[in-house]
């Protein structure tokens, strides 16, 4: 849909840490592509930097004004205190300023309707909520848009891994990224997805096995974490310490990705289009 008058659309909340926010931002700013509408994020001002053409993330008073919430470190982990105790969202009930929150999952199926229909009326809509995505048939512009957001030169240049890396792969090596996280999910969901390394190390001596079975001797196992690792480096086996954006370029260059359920390998794999594996249970086999 194209619009006679120029309209705008501002993201004034985050959702989650680093891959998350990627991903929130890519589907904000694919609808804006396809539908010719200026896309500014000032939450993300603070990643920009690290990208080679991201998107307007100018801030200024009056956003970072919007961005406050009221109680919200108190209540935190409280949805409908996030929206009744914020400053924008207060302001969308007492002046013409136009709000839409994505917080719902049953919205994303009518997502990008939603937004169209706030823009029939107005031509700045603010919106935040993890829960706005495209459906894949509308995914036209996420080539484009991913390419813009490639790590830059200067920090790859300065990581010694992310060259061996490079190294590894242009000699014919396959790469095989495995993402250990636990931390925050010993809790979340229960814990469901927190496993333990006797299950890494089988799925890296699977893998190993059908790469092996496939005629590819030459592989290269990189784990990443944001904890200490108990696994012993070798000649296949190294461990990254680097920061976390220099670790999505990383994965970024493997043939293969494997972890649980994560935007942080999701964004990875998009981004290199590396296969990716999710384990979902502790009896999961990878078959690649």
């Amino acid at each position: 849909m194209e619009f006679n008058e120029k309209k705008k659309l501002i993201v004034i909340k985050p959702n989650g840490n680093h891959s998350n926010r990627l991903l929130q931002n890519l589907h904000f700013e694919m609808f804006c592509k396809e539908h010719q509408i200026e896309y500014h994020n000032p939450t993300f001002s603070d990643m920009a930097g690290y990208y080679i053409e991201p998107c307007n993330s100018n801030t200024n008073y009056f956003y970072k004004f919007l961005q406050i919430d009221l109680l919200g470190k108190l209540f935190r982990h409280s949805r409908i205190v996030k929206k009744l105790f914020s400053i924008v969202w207060i302001i969308s009930k007492l002046t013409p300023l136009k709000l839409v929150r994505f917080d719902k999952q049953s919205e994303i199926s009518k997502a990008e309707s939603t937004l169209l229909k706030a823009f029939m009326k107005n031509n700045v809509v603010y919106t935040a909520g993890w829960k706005f995505r495209l459906s894949d048939h509308d995914l036209n512009h996420q080539d484009e848009i991913i390419k813009k957001y490639t790590l830059k030169t200067t920090f790859i240049e300065k990581s010694a891994l992310a060259k061996k890396a490079e190294g590894f792969k242009s000699d014919g090596c396959t790469l095989i990224g495995i993402h250990i996280r636990r931390g925050d999910y010993k809790k979340w969901k229960g814990g469901k997805y927190c496993y333990n390394d006797e299950i890494y190390k089988k799925h890296m001596n699977s893998i190993s096995e059908q790469l092996s079975i496939q005629g590819k001797e030459k592989k290269l196992f990189i784990l990443f974490s944001n904890e200490t690792l108990d696994f012993k480096e070798s000649s296949e086996v190294i461990i990254s310490k680097e920061s976390w954006y220099i670790d999505q370029h990383i994965m970024s260059l493997c043939d293969y990705l494997v972890g649980p359920p994560s935007t942080f390998t999701l964004w990875a794999s998009m981004l290199g289009k590396a296969k990716l594996f999710h384990i979902h249970n502790s009896h999961d086999n990878i078959k690649i």
